[in-house]
């Protein structure tokens, strides 16, 4: 399927440059642009935004040029699809990271105590940007394992000879994520009751996990898991990595008394899409900082993060503190609209808007619109696939399985493909998506595309 209404893919993503572009005033352009010295010599403290004329980019679409279908998100906020995109402030703040070299665990340092600010912290609590909220859980537990001994840090996940090595975790909360936790080299112990997790406890017991979105399953709750934790002398961990917005819980769960709590920065956030936010106890966040890069010979040396990325991750944590999520909203609401209004002489129309603001994760607004089977003879399952075979540019991707990719299983039957993940069944008469990761302009994209779907499906 091809967009027929003038748009390709050279002028859809130029119109969404020149609609960036137009967010920022002539004085604003002026104050971001290189300042040149008294001499009229380039600066010397980094190289001016200069237009690409040869090589990669210089046709100003690269996806094109590497003959990849770019995506508009409607799926969310997954890695799989690269996560979220950043705001131009925060690109700017990557641009002048750039600028200087500077040593990266100073400037980890200060990024904490920014994070302290920003997070509202409670007394004795710092930050550090990790590379994602994966690389947070590594180096994480990597600290609680070797405290700032030298020799253990060499080994790690070697665990010979170290003095507790044994992870508590609810049965009900393992996930995909929790091998971040037993790639440090800990063993997971598995446990269901409050009884179970008492009686799990021995001197070999490092600490007990918690996984914030499936605070909903199991029979221990946080606050228990806590009470417990602090009565035996144990670490805790939440991760919370999808858990913002509301931005409150940036500093609520902290102050709930975890040890560590790990935000992404490439969700909601709009950070870069390999960074995260971890928040912890201060002598944990530098044993944390001591097992991960620029140290070497360290089991977090791959979890790498870049000057640019921190400063960048700084600004949109910045930025989204200090949003106001009512005209979020609103702008959501807007661009649904455009999708009513397009849709509704083909009988298709808007659903209540659905939205819990104390979900456990993901929290954003849902749209959904209702096919009249009597006026147009097409199903949801039907106007999805569409979408998502839209080009050049995909609306969507039904193939966005958010673990991605998988390999074989020589176990299993010859010739039996992986399981597809499940998936709740959809109401043939019911399609829909969220808001918050479109774009200037793709509301409209959409809208279009929806009509030139209806406008070919067959009349009931």
């Amino acid at each position: 399927m091809i967009l027929k209404s003038g748009w390709n893919r050279r002028s859809f993503l130029s119109a969404l440059g020149a609609l960036s572009g137009s967010m920022f005033t002539p004085a604003e352009m002026r104050a971001a642009a290189p300042k040149k010295s008294k001499t009229g010599a380039a600066p010397v403290d980094g190289h001016p935004i200069v237009p690409i004329t040869s090589g990669l980019g210089s046709t100003g679409d690269v996806y094109a040029e590497l003959g990849v279908k770019p995506l508009v998100n409607i799926v969310g906020t997954v890695t799989v699809i690269g996560g979220s995109v950043m705001k131009p402030e925060v690109m700017e703040l990557m641009r002048q990271g750039n600028q200087h070299f500077v040593m990266i665990n100073e400037l980890e340092v200060a990024a904490g105590r920014y994070i302290e600010k920003l997070c509202k912290t409670p007394p004795g609590y710092t930050g550090l940007v990790t590379g994602g909220v994966a690389a947070g859980i590594v180096v994480g537990y990597a600290g609680m394992l070797t405290e700032d001994l030298e020799p253990r840090m060499k080994v790690v996940p070697d665990l010979t000879g170290f003095p507790k090595t044994e992870v508590i975790i609810q049965k009900a909360h393992r996930n995909n994520f929790d091998h971040q936790v037993r790639q440090t080299g800990v063993k997971l112990v598995e446990v269901e009751t409050k009884e179970q997790m008492i009686n799990a406890i021995n001197p070999k017991t490092l600490a007990m996990h918690y996984i914030n979105i499936q605070s909903d399953r199991g029979k221990v709750s946080g606050a228990e898991m806590l009470e417990i934790a602090k009565a035996h002398n144990i670490y805790t961990f939440n991760d919370a990595s999808a858990d913002v917005p509301p931005k409150e819980r940036l500093w609520e769960y902290p102050a709930q008394g975890w040890d560590f709590v790990a935000f992404s920065g490439g969700k909601d956030i709009c950070g870069p899409q390999a960074s995260g936010i971890l928040i912890g106890k201060e002598k944990l966040i530098r044993w944390a900082q001591m097992n991960m890069s620029p140290q070497e010979d360290r089991i977090g040396r791959s979890s790498k993060v870049g000057k640019e990325t921190i400063f960048a991750l700084l600004k949109a944590l910045e930025l989204f503190v200090n949003q106001d999520y009512d005209e979020v909203i609103r702008s959501y609401d807007a661009r649904a609209e455009v999708i009513t209004k397009a849709v509704a002489k083909f009988g298709v129309t808007a659903l209540p808007r659905q939205f819990n603001p104390n979900a456990l994760g993901n929290v954003t607004p849902h749209y959904s619109w209702q096919i009249d089977p009597s006026k147009v003879n097409i199903t949801s399952d039907q106007i999805m696939q569409q979408l998502a075979e839209t080009k050049p540019v995909g609306i969507g991707s039904l193939s966005a399985d958010a673990a991605g990719m998988r390999g074989r299983n020589p176990d299993a039957p010859a010739g039996q493909a992986p399981a597809p993940r499940r998936r709740a069944p959809r109401d043939p008469h019911t399609f829909g998506f969220a808001m918050w990761q479109l774009k200037e302009g793709e509301d409209k994209l959409i809208a279009d595309r929806l009509v030139e779907i209806l406008s070919a499906a067959p009349k009931a």
